[in-house]
């Protein structure tokens, strides 16, 4: 079972299709949805698509609401800044990795186990982050000098968001966002209150990590991939950036 597809599919018609509108729309391919009470079972009737992703009415269905979705992802991402669009810019790479796995263009969309991966230098972050082709989302309790030596050949914009206490910005962590910004960087830091956990999102991924990017040469870094709860995750930290203070704007 594609289970990191099915978790995609829920989340994008969750977030773009209204319940009566989705409703009307599996009425027309013949498809049933199960309700919870007043809400629609999407995460099940998902399953069954996928799993049956040939059979005729399925197939048709995916191949009505894909495209939809993804129009739906670029509407809402032309139409905002990347300031806030944080679920909509990593929804849209997997929803059109979706598009090509039903189309038989490639295997899956991604493996759906959890990955970890250690990193004790910097050069390894250095590396890992180079791979960045999209808006690169960093929450971390603490922002450092190391931090900002880590995402140095980060190309496309960068949100760092961290904790609002003096304690968790290096004392010159202004001078270091400045220098960042002079050498072209599109660099933004926002601090909000209840901050606890931290996390790593870009190119449709997201991992949940250890410790900061500022502890990097003096602990070991872990991160493991979040797939079952990605969407969850993604629109939280969304909320918390919009709710967050802009530092040094």
């Amino acid at each position: 079972m594609e289970k990191e597809n099915i978790e995609t599919l829920s989340g994008a018609i969750k977030e773009y299709f209204g319940d009566y509108e989705f409703d009307e729309l599996c009425s027309r391919f013949g498809l049933e949805i199960e309700y919870l009470g007043f809400n629609p079972n999407r995460k099940r009737l998902i399953t069954e698509l996928i799993i049956r992703k040939h059979r005729g009415n399925n197939r048709r269905f995916l191949e009505a609401i894909l495209p939809k979705l993804v129009r739906r992802c670029e509407e809402r991402i032309l139409n905002t800044t990347w300031e806030v669009n944080i679920f909509d810019e990593q929804m849209l790479p997997q929803l059109k990795s979706l598009q090509s796995f039903l189309t038989g263009k490639q295997k899956s969309v991604r493996q759906t186990q959890s990955v970890s991966r250690f990193f004790t230098t910097k050069q390894q972050l250095i590396k890992f982050f180079g791979s960045c082709k999209t808006v690169l989302t960093i929450v971390d309790t603490q922002i450092g000098k190391t931090t900002f030596d880590c995402i140095q050949r980060v190309q496309s914009p960068i949100r760092l968001l961290t904790r609002q206490t003096l304690q968790d910005l290096a004392a010159n962590a202004g001078g270091y966002l400045a220098e960042f910004r002079t050498k072209g960087y599109k660099i933004e830091t926002r601090r909000h209150l209840r901050l606890n956990d931290r996390f790593i999102i870009f190119n449709g991924r997201c991992w949940l990590a250890n410790c900061s990017l500022a502890d990097v040469g003096k602990a070991t870094l872990s991160i493991i991939e979040c797939a079952d709860i990605k969407p969850v995750v993604i629109k939280e930290i969304g909320r918390k950036w919009r709710e967050a203070k802009v530092y040094l704007n």
